[in-house]
C-alpha cells in the first residue's frame, strides 16, 4: 500500500515537470525571470541583377547604407557598413527592430564617390532619398565626363517581422540591389584605310536622368545632362566587321587594319522611355554625322537572346554596352556597312541629324 502511494506521487511530480517544461517555452526549467526567446530582424544584400545571373556583391558593392521606415512613414532605423566587412559571404546587419512591417531602401557604393550626392543621409521619410548626379555647368550645358564609381540601389517593402513569446523569431529579409550606373563605348572604323585622329569628332550622349528617387525612378524634374567621354583612344582594328577595305596587293589575309577611335562614357540609370541621344560630329566643319536614339538601338539588340526579361529589366541587367560605327573617307557615316551594337550587326533606318 504505502509502495502504491509512492508511485502515484512519483507519477503526479512526473506530470507536473512535464507541464512545466512546456510552459517555459524556450527555457529548460522554471525561473521566477523567465528569459525571453530570441527575437530578431536581420537585412542581407544580394546582387545578382545582372545577365549571368552570378552573385557579384562581394566583387562589386563597396560600401551600403540602408534605412527602415514603419507603416507610418517614419524612420526607425539605419546601418551603414564599407570595406571588407563586406566580402564576408554571411555579412548582415542585425537590427534592433522589434514587431512591426517595414519598409527597406539602400543605397550603395555611396562612400568615397565623388559622382554622387544623396540628399541627405538622416531622412524623415524615403522619400528624402534621393540621389543627384554631380555635373558641372558648361557652355549653357550641363555635363558630366566623369568615369562613375558604381552605384546600386535596393528596396524591399512590406517586411512582416513577428515575435513569438515562446519559440525563436528569426526574420531575415534580402534586399536585391540593381546597379544604376553604365559605361558606353562608341568606336568609330574607317572602311578605307584612312587615318582616324580622336580628335576628328565630338561624341556626346544626352539623357535627363540625373535625379533618383527614392524608389529608383528617374524623376520628372532631372535636367538634361549632355554625357562626354572620359577616355578617348587611337587604335587599330583587324576585325572582320563591315566591307573590306581596299589593300595595296601585299596583304596576305583577308583582314585589312583599320585606324580606330574608342571613346568611353559612363552614364545614370537608362530607361526605356527614356529621350536619349547618341550624336558625333565631324569637327571639321560641324555637321552632326550622326543622331540616333541609341537607348532604342540598344533594345533592338537585345533579340530573342534575353526575350525572357522585360525591356527594363534588360537595361539594368545591362551594365556595359558598345556601338560601332563605319566612316568614309569623308569622315561621314558609311551607313551602307551597319550598325554593330553590343557586338550585333542591325541596319535600321537613322534618325535625320539636327
Amino acid at each position: 500500500m504505502l509502495l502504491s502511494s509512492f508511485r502515484n506521487i512519483f507519477s503526479l511530480i512526473t506530470v507536473a515537470l512535464a507541464a512545466g517544461l512546456t510552459m517555459t517555452g524556450c527555457d529548460s526549467f522554471i525561473y521566477d525571470d523567465l528569459t525571453e526567446c530570441p527575437a530578431q530582424l536581420i537585412v542581407k544584400f544580394r546582387f545578382n541583377y545582372t545577365l549571368d545571373r552570378g552573385e557579384a556583391f562581394a566583387e562589386q558593392v563597396h560600401s551600403v547604407n540602408v534605412w527602415a521606415f514603419d507603416q507610418a512613414g517614419n524612420f526607425v532605423w539605419n546601418g551603414s557598413a564599407s570595406g571588407d566587412i563586406l566580402k564576408d559571404p554571411d555579412f548582415r546587419f542585425e537590427t534592433p527592430l522589434g514587431e512591426g512591417t517595414y519598409d527597406f531602401v539602400a543605397w550603395c557604393g555611396l562612400d568615397d564617390n565623388d559622382d554622387f550626392s544623396l540628399a541627405t543621409y538622416t531622412p524623415a521619410s524615403k522619400e528624402e532619398l534621393e540621389v543627384t548626379l554631380n555635373t558641372i555647368e558648361k557652355e549653357g550645358l550641363t555635363e558630366s565626363s566623369s568615369h562613375f564609381k558604381a552605384l546600386f540601389h535596393g528596396m524591399k517593402t512590406q517586411v512582416e517581422h513577428k515575435v513569438n513569446p515562446t519559440a525563436p523569431s528569426i526574420t531575415t529579409v534580402t534586399i536585391p540591389l540593381i546597379k544604376d550606373t553604365n559605361d558606353i563605348a562608341v568606336m568609330l572604323v574607317n572602311v578605307d584605310g584612312t587615318a582616324l585622329k580622336t580628335e576628328d569628332f565630338t561624341v556626346t550622349f544626352t539623357y535627363a536622368d540625373s535625379w533618383l528617387a527614392w524608389n529608383n525612378a528617374v524623376m520628372d524634374q532631372s535636367p538634361t545632362v549632355t554625357y562626354t567621354p572620359w577616355s578617348s583612344l587611337y587604335g587599330e582594328s583587324t576585325n572582320g566587321y563591315g566591307p573590306a577595305a581596299p589593300t595595296d596587293g601585299d596583304a596576305d589575309d583577308n583582314s585589312p587594319v583599320r585606324s580606330t577611335v574608342l571613346y568611353e562614357m559612363s552614364v545614370s540609370r537608362l530607361m526605356v522611355d527614356g529621350n536619349a541621344y547618341l550624336d558625333i560630329v565631324r569637327n571639321t566643319d560641324g555637321k552632326c554625322i550622326i543622331h540616333i536614339p541609341l537607348i532604342e538601338y540598344f533594345l533592338l539588340a537585345k533579340g530573342s537572346r534575353y526575350d525572357y526579361y522585360t525591356d527594363q529589366e534588360y537595361l539594368d541587367r545591362r551594365s556595359d554596352y558598345s556601338a560601332l560605327f563605319f566612316v568614309d573617307n569623308g569622315l561621314g557615316w558609311y551607313t551602307a556597312a551597319g550598325i554593330y551594337i553590343c557586338g550585333w550587326a542591325l541596319v535600321p533606318p537613322q534618325t535625320n541629324p539636327l
